[in-house]
């Protein structure tokens, strides 16, 4: 399960060009354009992919705003972008801190105090943006429109975090999983695993494709993958036994799951294994996978991979110690470690460019958004 330290990093790759921030030379930033990357992995399937984007030869600072302008940063659980506006979550002396800001130029906009522990990154879904944060008795996830709660839904304790798929949140706990509807603030179904006494924990964020929702069970009483029917949560087909280490995607026909040593692929609509590829060098785990089937990569903590969706071989290597997911953005693979951040040719993984001191939020439609320290900034393409 992902420690709190982990959960309140930023989740994901980084930009910048030069020194701090991401300077170019001779540029003149553009205005910011909106896209679409409302949670942790950008999509339902958790791909961390945007296949029709692209990422630009040269960025340059368009605008910096203080993730917390008048107070304490001692914690941040990362960033959405949900079009125009960007949903922050952190944690300030006293009290956690939900923050909109605007694209266009970085302002501060509605500020709300939420539970000081927060459990996960923001996520955004149909108008709404879901707060998950442990209370004494287990956990809650608080919906925010425009600034004003507006539901409230209280589970177990450990959550993942959940996944948006239409208008609806699939997550889960300690005992197992759920989906709650956002517009009407009601659970629709809930799923137990294990047994009574210890239950059977999804410890990593769900994925979910237009007819199942798909999570990994990694209790001592139950442990393995399990395919639930979206509409109601009923079992269509499960795999006893792969203990995940890090969540799954699901892209193409494919449904990918980490676990020890290595990475293993499922036929999504059947659940029969199509293959399985051992990390390099007896590392313990990789990554979650990045991209779909018109470009796959993945990072075991040394190094990216490019990754044959149909043989589950590993191409190019590009050796990058530390380094964390990756993205991909079109045809460019974005990571990054705690030292740096390069953007790489999906294609044979060369180096376009090689950045430092920040940390990737979300891609823009022409650039990144990306954190220093505390301050966020948005680089965006070179109009000159």
């Amino acid at each position: 399960m992902p420690s709190r330290r982990d959960l309140l990093a930023t989740i994901g790759a980084g930009a910048a060009l030069g020194l701090a921030g991401c300077a170019s030379r001779d540029c003149t930033p553009a205005a910011p354009v909106g896209t679409d990357w409302p949670q942790p992995g950008g999509d339902p399937g958790n791909t961390a992919a945007l296949p029709d984007g692209s990422v630009p030869a040269r960025v340059g600072d368009r605008w910096r705003t203080p993730i917390v302008p008048d107070a304490d940063l001692l914690a941040f659980a990362g960033a959405v972008v949900d079009g125009d506006r960007i949903v922050g979550l952190s944690r300030i002396p006293e009290t956690g801190l939900y923050t909109e800001y605007e694209l266009r130029d970085g302002s501060t906009g509605t500020r709300v105090t939420v539970p000081e522990r927060i459990a996960a990154p923001p996520v955004s879904v149909s108008g709404f943006d879901a707060v998950t944060a442990a209370t004494a008795d287990g956990s809650e996830l608080r919906l925010f429109a425009d600034g004003t709660e507006s539901g409230c839904y209280v589970f177990g304790s450990a959550p993942a975090t959940p996944r948006a798929a239409g208008s609806t949140l699939f997550g889960g706990d300690a005992d197992g999983a759920f989906a709650y509807e956002v517009t009407d603030d009601r659970e629709r179904w809930r799923r137990t695993f294990g047994d009574p006494q210890e239950g059977g924990a999804v410890s990593f964020s769900p994925v979910v494709d237009d007819r199942r929702v798909y999570v990994t069970v990694t209790s001592s009483s139950d442990r393995g993958i399990y395919a639930l029917n979206r509409l109601h949560g009923e079992i269509d087909w499960s795999v006893p036994g792969p203990r995940a280490t890090r969540a799954p995607v699901r892209t193409g026909s494919l449904l990918l799951v980490p676990v020890r040593y290595e990475l293993l692929a499922f036929d999504a609509e059947t659940g029969e294994r199509r293959w399985s590829t051992p990390t390099p060098a007896d590392r313990r785990t990789f990554r979650s996978p990045a991209g779909t089937d018109a470009g796959l990569v993945v990072a075991d903590g040394a190094a990216i991979h490019r990754l044959d969706p149909e043989t589950g071989d590993l191409g190019w290597s590009v050796e990058f110690d530390g380094v964390g997911r990756p993205a991909v953005v079109g045809d460019t693979v974005l990571a990054s470690n705690d030292a740096a951040t390069r953007a790489l040719e999906l294609g044979d993984g060369s180096e376009r460019w090689r950045i430092g001191d920040v940390s990737l939020i979300a891609p823009l439609g022409n650039g990144v958004l990306v954190r220093r320290q505390d301050e966020l900034i948005a680089c965006t393409a070179c109009e000159n």
